[in-house]
């Protein structure tokens, strides 16, 4: 059972933290929590919105991102004091998945059957991609970045290149195809894991977990289990991979378990020394995850609990017990803005656009007008040529022109000067907000 809000001095001395998000209703406190991973201490909670599963992410240390259960939103919640704590970005559809790259530029939102990427500072989008009318299950990024998979609800993985898909100029649009298209699956993707080599390990409701190269179509190892698999996950040395299934079973394979197969059956009545199993919990594992140092693994399930294990050890797992079913889970090192919360925001989060970068049809809300009225009629640009020749010969008396008399010539200029000093400053204001 987990105790109860911890002290800030209890978080400093906190090296990891357990996020953990529910499927609480939108108005309901805590859907969102902290906890420490070795003592199960509640560190602090995130009060409004909902997390859909699969959506829970981390911008920049110090933000949470997730999607509404039911609305077209994506909430945003932040670690500091000094920053609004709950935002809503609008977008256009109910997504179902999110991710963000490792550097925290950009965020990727499956709604229905399209990927939409969006700058996170400024909330520019810049790709909307399609495979096809499936709809979008799972997204995540490779650990550098630089590719991004989706999972579909039919079993499809896809591998897209980031760099290839970013629309920088919005008059050169064109049809994006995945880099590499992974079909070995015969039901909805659950999840999957990438590793630091680039190789994935997935997951599906037709009782498999495979084990394939991003960039290939080759499957290296499929894991036939007893029962949907809803969550994966590998250690960093590519030896052991653990999964959990829809009873709330979770298994520990070696995956040089039976080297010359490529299937293997994991059957539970056998004694096996290639893999461990436990009845974890008493419903469906939606999510697991290792600990930094690989010797602990963090389990989530729709009985209402969080398990902390001991490498599969038969030693009882510290148990955290919440009040909503687990919709997402991760383990990270304590962020610094849990630690000192009032440092000020570095990360800029923008609202969502719904054209492509650089298109017409976006009001842009961060535009500044200036309406200038002028009660004089303009001139045409014919005498205005004539004004600007004759004033610039030196010692030439302007002729006299039908259209413009000398002083409201005068009036004009002032008017264009007191227009070009307001601009200047704007400007300033502008950079100096922008650059505090």
């Amino acid at each position: 059972m987990a105790a109860s809000v911890s002290k800030s001095g209890n978080i400093k001395a906190c090296e990891e933290v357990i996020f953990v998000a529910t499927l609480g209703g939108e108005d309901q406190n805590g859907n969102v929590s902290a906890w420490d991973a070795r003592t199960g201490n509640l560190l602090q909670t995130f009060r409004n919105g909902s997390a859909a599963p699969n959506s829970l992410c981390i911008l920049g240390g110090e933000n949470f991102l997730a999607a509404s259960l039911t609305k077209p939103v994506i909430h945003v919640w932040n670690m500091l004091r000094q920053s609004q704590k709950h935002r809503k970005l609008i977008c256009g559809g109910k997504v179902s998945c999110l991710a963000v790259t490792p550097d925290g530029t950009f965020l990727a939102a499956g709604i229905e059957d399209k990927i939409h990427i969006w700058q996170v500072s400024t909330g520019e989008l810049y790709s909307v991609l399609s495979y096809s009318s499936v709809e979008v299950k799972r997204l995540k990024f490779t650990p550098t970045g630089e590719y991004l998979v989706a999972g579909y609800r039919d079993g499809a993985v896809t591998v897209w290149e980031l760099q290839d898909v970013l629309y920088h100029d919005p008059m050169q649009v064109k049809e994006h195809s995945p880099v590499n298209t992974f079909i070995g699956h015969a039901g909805e993707i659950t999840d999957f894991h990438i590793s630091l080599t680039h190789r994935v390990v997935s997951s599906a409701m037709d009782f498999t977990v495979r084990l394939w190269n991003l960039l290939s179509k080759e499957q290296l190892k499929m894991f036939e289990l007893g029962a949907p698999v809803m969550s994966v996950t590998m250690d960093h040395s590519e030896l052991a991979l653990y999964a959990g299934d829809i009873n709330g079973n979770v298994y520990a394979i070696d995956l040089h378990y039976q080297r010359a197969e490529r299937s293997v059956h994991i059957d539970t009545r056998e004694v096996n020394a290639g893999f461990t199993f436990y009845a974890a919990h008493a419903a469906p594992v939606r999510c697991m995850c290792l600990t930094r140092d690989q010797s602990k693994l963090v389990t989530g399930s729709d009985d209402k609990t969080v398990k902390v294990w001991g490498m599969m050890s038969a030693v009882t797992p510290l148990t955290i017990t919440l009040n909503e079913r687990v919709s997402n889970l991760m383990v990270l090192p304590t962020p610094n803005a849990l630690v000192y919360p009032d440092h000020k925001p570095r990360m800029l989060v923008g609202n969502l656009k719904r054209h492509l970068h650089g298109t017409d049809g976006e009001d842009n809300m961060e535009d500044i007008f200036i309406e200038i009225r002028v009660k004089e009629k303009l001139p045409p640009l014919s005498a205005l040529d004539d004004i600007d020749s004759c004033t610039s010969s030196e010692g030439t008396e302007m002729p006299h022109n039908p259209v413009l008399s000398t002083k409201e010539l005068e009036s004009l200029r002032q008017k264009a000067n007191k227009l070009k000093r307001a601009n200047e400053e704007i400007y300033l204001f502008a950079l100096k907000e922008i650059l505090k």
